[in-house]
């Protein structure tokens, strides 16, 4: 497996560490980060994915490439998986504790949609994602399943299985396809899980990494996972979402399509749904009332600047 790699990467590996879900190499060309990826399918993903992220690079935005072997290929095929290579990005993760991290993280995401990723690329049609209102519809509908477990509970959910439902509608309106139909054709690559642990803060910035999940997305829809990401980790404070909706938009500003459908997302109450999405899940009810009364603490919260 080193000898593949080695030659088909043009690359001598010094020594290399198991880490928790990738391995770590020292090799000739510096720190890398080697993944392993199963199924055939991932051939066309990973190959698009390469050519969108090159583009990201050339635009000017600290990411880390898939390495090329030199037939050009992001992967290195042995015994049924795909091996792929990238540099490692030095600096810690985010902890978003603190208002500079928050704006260098929604800057960095900003920047990262700026860069016209897919427009030139013929592979684009492997990062196309399923409808976003499809996603927060079955995401409300399992957590509805979850509350039928636990009927002393099911009251507290009601309101806000209620507002789920209206954002779903909002989400199902022209403007979601509008934007997305906009998004696409300009070449916005979005990150799609862009948590504290996938920022690298570098000198008083910030560089995303971990792009498994990236696609071509309405881009208001990464945005406020980032928010809420923001949420989850400080709880609410004045002026936490606006403050990091401007940093963004001093980077690339959002169309009114996309601002609609932010507003629809915000209305969306996002933690209290995981809650029960993942009691569902697991069946553990020992933390169900505790992490629940916080979630909903934390929506109600999040209600008061949204009105604003």
């Amino acid at each position: 497996m080193i000898a593949k790699l080695e030659q088909g990467f043009g690359l001598r590996i010094h020594r290399r560490v198991k880490l928790r879900t990738v391995t770590g190499m020292q090799t000739s060309g510096g720190a890398m980060i080697l993944k392993r990826y199963d199924g055939d399918v991932m051939r066309k993903r990973l190959e698009a994915l390469s050519d969108a992220l090159d583009s990201v690079l050339l635009a000017g935005v600290e990411v880390a490439p898939y390495l090329r072997t030199d037939a050009g290929l992001p992967y290195v095929a042995d015994r049924g998986g795909l091996y792929t290579l990238q540099p490692w990005l030095r600096g810690r993760h985010l902890s978003m504790k603190s208002r500079e991290e928050r704006m260098a993280a929604a800057g960095a995401l900003a920047a990262l949609h700026r860069a016209p990723a897919g427009r030139t690329s013929s592979k684009s049609f492997y990062l196309r994602v399923p409808p976003l209102s499809e996603k927060y519809r079955h995401r409300l509908e399992r957590a509805h399943l979850a509350t039928l477990k636990s009927p002393e509970l099911r009251e507290s959910w009601r309101p806000f299985q209620e507002r789920a439902r209206q954002s779903v509608l909002q989400l199902q309106q022209a403007s979601l396809e509008r934007a997305l139909d906009r998004d696409v054709r300009y070449g916005s690559l979005c990150h799609r899980d862009p948590a504290p642990h996938n920022f690298i803060w570098q000198e008083g910035g910030a560089a995303l990494i971990d792009f498994d999940l990236a696609g071509y997305d309405v881009r208001a829809h990464d945005l406020y996972q980032l928010l809420n990401h923001a949420l989850y980790l400080n709880g609410w404070e004045a002026g936490l979402f606006s403050e990091m909706v401007e940093a963004y938009e001093r980077v690339f500003p959002l169309d009114a399509d996309n601002r609609r459908i932010l507003q629809a997302l915000m209305h969306y109450p996002s933690l209290v749904i995981r809650e029960w999405y993942d009691f569902g899940k697991s069946g553990n009810r020992d933390t169900l009332r505790v992490r629940l009364a916080w979630a909903q603490t934390q929506e109600e919260k999040r209600r008061l600047e949204v009105r604003v």
